[in-house]
């Protein structure tokens, strides 16, 4: 029985992911559903991100700054891809999103016995670790180290926006 479960979620994966809005997250989402999978994106603001629902996507309403909305957003979910990153234009500080809203996010993934976290951070990130966005960014891969949940950490050579202000 174990068996037949686990090859059921192997064929039927169910992708959240979160910041599917932005300039990273929309690729992933539109790549996804072109590859046939299930995909919820996990959205504060329903009418900005309605593109998505015409995409094909399902769309979930939660908030990395307000934990308790997160737990409901994985029922059903096998893998979580994580795009998201505070904004410069956000009300709250980095912190809010990018350490304290994932590690509720990573919190709730155990919780849900999601099978697999994917994470996007910064390539050579270490050697920048002054950047608040990037120690950050450390912080929640260690944080998912730790978890036992298995993980996927791409490091990219850029692409946050978030952290021009911080270094230019």
């Amino acid at each position: 029985k174990k068996k037949k479960e686990l090859i059921k979620r192997i064929t039927y994966m169910s992708l959240l992911i979160i910041g599917a809005t932005g300039t990273l997250g929309r690729q992933i989402v539109r790549r996804a559903i072109d590859e046939g999978y299930s995909v919820k994106c996990l959205v504060r603001n329903l009418r900005k991100a309605y593109f998505l629902k015409e995409w094909g996507a399902e769309l979930v309403y939660g908030d990395l700054s307000l934990p308790e909305t997160l737990p409901l957003s994985l029922k059903d979910t096998t893998a979580i891809i994580d795009a998201s990153t505070a904004r410069p234009s956000d009300a709250y500080n980095a912190e809010v999103i990018d350490l304290q809203g994932k590690v509720a996010l990573i919190e709730a993934a155990k919780v849900a016995k999601i099978d697999r976290f994917i994470f996007f951070s910064v390539l050579n990130g270490r050697n920048y670790s002054e950047v608040p966005l990037i120690d950050l960014k450390i912080k929640i891969e260690e944080y998912l180290k730790q978890s036992d949940i298995d993980y996927t950490i791409f490091y990219l050579g850029g692409f946050f926006q978030g952290l021009i202000s911080q270094y230019a």
